[in-house]
């Protein structure tokens, strides 16, 4: 009986020794392994749940708790790299993208739709112009062509058509902002 009781102080004594290392471990490294995760995956909150698990693993090897501390620090920072690459991998495949603080995608990821409203804003803002207004804003942005080139093909002076396309500007830059697409000059 002596012996089982030995035995038992014994495995809780290890387990309180091994208990505190992991928690001396935890407050020495989880910031470190935290700010070198986010810095991976670019997100702080996935970061400090990928410190969070590096320090689990520690747990389930505890005979890496008697290891020299650059051993120790090295094991972990290992580890982290490892589950921040494969965080990252499980993002790309779910198709995630990293988001600022708005949730909104980062500006380097382009929006694949942007495109496609402004086109759809544009064409019903042209619609609501004169039929000089657009002819003169299909000529000069969609064809490319110079004053003089429209003022010949219109028959008409070239200081009107550079007036007709002031105007018709400006009628289009008021009808896209009023359906919420502005362009910064």
């Amino acid at each position: 009986m002596n012996r089982v009781r030995d035995q038992v102080r014994t495995n809780c004594v290890e387990h309180r020794c091994r208990s505190d290392r992991l928690g001396e471990a935890d407050r020495r490294y989880r910031r470190a392994l935290s700010r070198f995760a986010d810095r991976l995956v670019g997100d702080s909150n996935r970061a400090d749940d990928i410190a969070q698990e590096a320090i689990v693993r520690l747990w389930q090897h505890p005979n890496l708790l008697s290891q020299s501390p650059g051993t120790l620090r090295s094991w972990l920072f290992t580890v982290t790299r490892n589950l921040a690459y494969d965080e990252l991998r499980c993002g790309r495949r779910r198709h995630e993208f990293v988001a600022g603080a708005d949730g909104l995608p980062e500006p380097g990821i382009a929006d694949p739709c942007a495109g496609v409203a402004v086109t759809v804003v544009v064409r019903r803002a042209l619609a609501t112009l004169s039929h000089d207004h657009r002819v003169v804003i299909l000529y000069a942005y969609y064809a490319g062509a110079s004053t003089q080139l429209i003022a010949d093909e219109l028959d008409v002076p070239r200081g009107t058509v550079k007036s007709r396309l002031h105007y018709a500007m400006r009628a289009l830059r008021a009808e896209c902002s009023a359906q919420g697409v502005t362009v910064d000059a």
